[in-house]
């Protein structure tokens, strides 16, 4: 396979979204993190990212299949056999425990763990196949929830901020894999008889590339937006209740509470709107679900020590560098671009 065939079978370009939760844990936990910490935490990461997508790839081929925007993903074209990747998922497994056992986690972070793992695996079993897909959007959530409890738990004790974020993580999931997700793949879903949140709430395709969008289901979206509106802001001074005159958040804090907010609402407008096409509102789409992310890290950084504040932000931006949609404009320039 080609270096582009091994970022889209190994999922590179959403990476940060899998390797900032551990790391965000550790930085709200009680404790303090080095070097070899945050490097332990990242490795967790790249074997969970590994099992919870590759597992995904695996038990959802036959829709993947159908889906034109999946088609030059290595399993799909068969590049990658599925017994090769059965093999890459089942060695995450004994790969998380040894990295557990050398981050020296207690417990809890065996549990958290096992849950994240456990809870994932449960969501792609039955993940498009229950007849109440918010229930299994909420035990996604939880799973990733608990992968971000275990980086606290690895390093020491979580706090209240870590709760509240891990709390954020599981709305999250619940707006951008039950409305976000659910509305990209809505037709190939439908046709394929999946059972997803969109489809649930009533949102229907039809041609050429339309959708039918119930005002319940943006009334559903919208509330889990307000919600996530809610606790980033109240992430940070959790702790300091009831608040004194010098425990508010800062100026440029709330500023960029509100600016993200106001672009989380505006995206969201634009991904649910009934005029527009499916392709016009798919970057309306990946833009909602990174202003979300961005959102709760405008809460965590400030909390969190150099070390893992740095660690955050390049992990979560730098494999966004992979994506193919840069890789497709950079491709479109060279090609308009006259040779000097």
């Amino acid at each position: 396979m080609k270096l582009r065939d091994w970022f889209r079978f190994g999922h590179v370009a959403i990476f940060g979204y899998t390797a900032v939760l551990p790391l965000m844990g550790a930085g709200t936990s009680a404790g303090s993190l080095n070097g070899w910490q945050v490097a332990g935490l990242l490795a967790t990461a790249v074997s969970y990212h590994l099992f919870a997508y590759l597992l995904n790839d695996l038990i959802d081929l036959p829709l993947d299949k159908t889906q034109p925007s999946r088609q030059n993903y290595p399993l799909v074209n068969g590049l990658a056999k599925e017994q090769q990747v059965r093999i890459w998922v089942i060695l995450q497994l004994p790969i998380l425990l040894i990295l557990w056992w050398i981050l020296g986690g207690n417990g809890w972070a065996l549990l958290c763990l096992a849950w994240a793992v456990g809870g994932m695996t449960l969501y792609n079993l039955v993940g498009k196949r229950s007849p109440l897909p918010p229930l299994t959007d909420l035990v996604q959530g939880s799973s990733w929830a608990a992968f971000l409890l275990f980086g606290a738990f690895a390093v020491d004790q979580p706090t209240p901020q870590t709760w509240v974020a891990a709390g954020f993580i599981i709305v999250y999931i619940l707006l951008v894999n039950g409305i976000n997700g659910s509305l990209r793949d809505l037709a190939n879903d439908f046709a394929f008889g999946a059972r997803t949140t969109a489809i649930w709430l009533g949102a229907r395709p039809f041609p050429p590339d339309q959708f039918t969008i119930p005002n319940h289901l943006r009334i559903y979206a919208f509330f889990w937006q307000f919600t996530l509106g809610l606790l980033a802001p109240l992430l940070p001074v959790v702790d300091k209740f009831p608040l004194s005159a010098d425990e508010n958040i800062g100026f440029w804090q709330r500023l960029l509470f509100i600016i993200f907010v106001t672009q989380c609402y505006v995206s969201l407008w634009l991904s649910t709107r009934q005029s527009g096409s499916n392709n016009q509102r798919e970057p309306a789409y990946m833009a909602n679900n990174i202003w979300n992310l961005t959102l709760l890290l405008t809460a965590v950084l400030p909390l969190a020590d150099l070390l893992i504040r740095w660690a955050i932000i390049l992990v979560f931006a730098l494999p966004l560098l992979t994506s193919d949609w840069l890789a497709e404009k950079y491709s479109q320039s060279s090609v308009l671009t006259p040779e000097s």
